[in-house]
């Protein structure tokens, strides 16, 4: 992975949070604090750029296993992701998650919802970032 790539995945995650709703602010700047502090080796980037979303998903990985979470910015709340959900102790609440990574047998991916926060769970998501080391992540960064 070369620095120019590292450095435009930053730039297109900070684009992202720079696009989102003022109230959902807080709480992705923080979740991809938790993420960054518990992997500090983390690649991220925006993926899936379309009109209806221009600045792309943010996703983040881990060179030697794949993507393994994503996040989104709903009309009331943010989602966070994790590719290899169904394998989490326990299991993010939320099952619809569409998407190639789903294509997996031997799990599914599962995300949480935070409408605010109050309701962002640092403790929770400490865990399952933590537990997702251990995890087969999605597809190959390149």
């Amino acid at each position: 992975m070369t620095q120019d790539k590292i450095n435009k995945g930053n730039e297109n995650i900070q684009a992202w949070f720079n696009g989102v709703k003022p109230e959902h602010s807080s709480i992705v700047i923080r979740v991809d604090a938790l993420i960054r502090e518990i992997h500090p080796d983390i690649f991220c980037t925006t993926k899936w750029h379309k009109p209806s979303q221009p600045l792309g998903i943010p996703f983040y990985g881990l060179l030697d296993k794949g993507w393994m979470f994503a996040m989104w910015s709903f009309k009331d709340s943010v989602g966070v992701g994790f590719i290899a959900g169904t394998l989490l102790d326990p299991q993010p609440p939320i099952a619809k998650m569409a998407g190639p990574w789903n294509r997996s047998t031997e799990y599914k991916a599962r995300r949480i919802d935070i409408n605010n926060n109050s309701e962002l769970d640092e403790e929770l998501l400490r865990s399952w970032f933590t537990q997702a080391k251990n995890l087969p992540g999605w597809s190959k960064i390149k």
